[in-house]
């Protein structure tokens, strides 16, 4: 048994090796040719295969050695695969194989060859993830009367909802301890740091980066961000689901008095708390307020921590009270009442069409459509350009009915009750220290929870799948570091 083990474990360092190695001369071989040829088309051409392919073979390199840290390098790449030439295209009429998709397919092969081998004892599934599935079936069921057609309709179910939630499956298995979480924690930190350079870098510059599109102005005096994402609400939310893990690293390290290591995560937090509130979003900044809130509430290191500076922003905003509350920032986007009208009316309309058909919906993503259609509302008044729901919840319902509906608010019941149970046992862990890192790590699940399904009432995440990897992904890696408390 010891020589096979051996001998598997050579040969899965081989490939790795050999991987490696492939992916460095493609890139160096690319490098070097590259520029000596002199047809643009061609350029471009061969970097549409050599790029993906070479990125590719890196990862499957990197996961055949350690897949957590593949994982991360994936979460820092996802964002911007399509612009950064990592996606596979094979042009119009076949489906793209997007770094996403293939990636979360080979972490299931992965696994399920493990699985096999008997090196790796896999999960079983829980009733959360059969509620999942059953939404997730219904919505495959909505896609084929959608209004953008069945096939782009069911890839767009497909991304949305089923990789992520393979992604989160995979990364329950695969996070074994602090260690790893701690690793997916940093990548989230270095992913939220990116989006807030492009918000604070467009707010200031008006230039938007990867996004055909200009931009757009919020208010009087603040832009609506559209790099990256094309909206503001899912790159300030996307980024304020990045803060909880690494807010979980500071509180750890502030107890064990590593002070460059709290120093050095204090400025990255800042600056992607910096980036998600100059979104101008306010489920941006709920998620701000939901993140803090939950670690001050429940994690006394994290309280210590997070108290002094914000009693010093509270003493502020009280002796700038009046120039706080007449600013912008207030009038123009807190008390802003537009959004709100027309979230009402969405919900009203949301309710009517989900009434007249309450088993199976009227079809993914079909109610801009029906609600122009049956009640002649149309506030964009173009054909190009439906209005949307701004309720994940009342998308859910009006797109595939109760079919869909139940088994959805089921999951998130037995999300919640499952981290409680968690939460119950991590308090009766006799082992102080570690106690202290499991509560920790629930605490932040339990911040990107709040802050995911909370913002979730205000817009459509079937529209932001960068958005939903980060939370099933987060999730998932939280379920998998304390996966000992729930075999208790």
């Amino acid at each position: 048994m010891l020589e096979k083990l051996k001998l598997s474990t050579e040969t899965r360092r081989d490939a790795a090796l050999a991987l490696g190695a492939l992916a460095g001369g493609a890139l160096l071989g690319w490098l070097t040719v590259a520029p000596h040829l002199q047809s643009p088309a061609l350029v471009a051409r061969l970097g549409g295969y050599v790029l993906p392919v070479a990125f590719a073979a890196f990862l499957v390199a990197l996961s055949l050695h350690r897949p957590v840290a593949a994982v991360a390098l994936w979460l820092l790449a996802a964002p911007y695969s399509r612009y950064a030439g990592l996606d596979f295209s094979f042009g119009a009429g076949v489906p793209d194989v997007t770094l996403t998709r293939w990636f979360v397919a080979w972490l299931m092969l992965l696994l399920a060859v493990q699985a096999a081998r008997g090196r790796r004892r896999l999960d079983r599934l829980t009733a959360a993830d059969a509620a999942y599935l059953l939404f997730a079936v219904a919505m495959f069921v909505s896609a084929p009367r959608s209004h953008w057609g069945a096939v782009t309709a069911l890839q767009a179910v497909f991304d949305v909802y089923l990789v992520p939630f393979l992604a989160l499956y995979a990364l329950r298995q695969l996070v074994a301890d602090r260690r790893d979480l701690g690793l997916i924690a940093l990548a989230l930190l270095l992913m939220g740091m990116g989006l807030a350079f492009l918000v604070i870098r467009e707010q200031v510059t008006g230039e938007v980066l990867f996004y055909a599109k200009q931009s757009l102005p919020y208010s009087r005096s603040f832009r609506k961000v559209v790099s990256l994402m094309g909206n503001a609400a899912p790159m300030g939310v996307t980024a304020a689901l990045t803060l909880a893990l690494p807010l979980m690293l500071a509180a750890q390290a502030f107890r064990s008095r590593r002070w460059a290591a709290l120093a050095l995560l204090a400025v990255g937090l800042g600056f992607v708390a910096v980036g998600a509130f100059m979104t101008y979003n306010r489920a941006s900044w709920l998620g701000l307020v939901v993140t803090l809130a939950t670690f001050v509430v429940l994690r006394p290191a994290a309280r210590r921590l997070l108290l002094p500076p914000l009693a010093v922003a509270g003493v502020l905003a009280a002796l700038f009270w009046s120039s706080l509350v007449s600013s912008p920032v207030v009038t123009e986007r807190l008390l802003e009442e537009r959004s709100v009208d027309y979230r009402t009316t969405a919900a009203e309309l949301s309710v009517a069409i989900a009434q007249q058909e309450p088993l199976l919906g009227v079809g993914f993503s079909n109610f801009g459509v029906e609600a122009a259609r049956r009640y002649g509302w149309d506030p964009a008044g173009r054909l190009d350009q439906w209005a949307a729901a701004h309720n994940s919840y009342l998308y859910v319902l009006v797109s595939a009915g109760l079919l869909a509906f139940l088994p959805y608010a089921a999951w998130i019941a037995l999300l919640a009750w499952g981290w409680l149970q968690r939460w119950r046992r991590g308090l009766t862990e006799p082992n102080g220290l570690l106690r202290e890192g499991l509560l920790d790590a629930l605490a932040a699940g339990l911040a990107m929870f709040l802050t995911y399904f909370l913002a979730s009432a205000t817009f459509d995440n079937a529209e932001t799948p960068i958005m939903n990897l980060v939370f099933y992904v987060g999730w998932g890696a939280v379920w998998g570091a304390t996966r000992g408390l729930g075999r208790r």
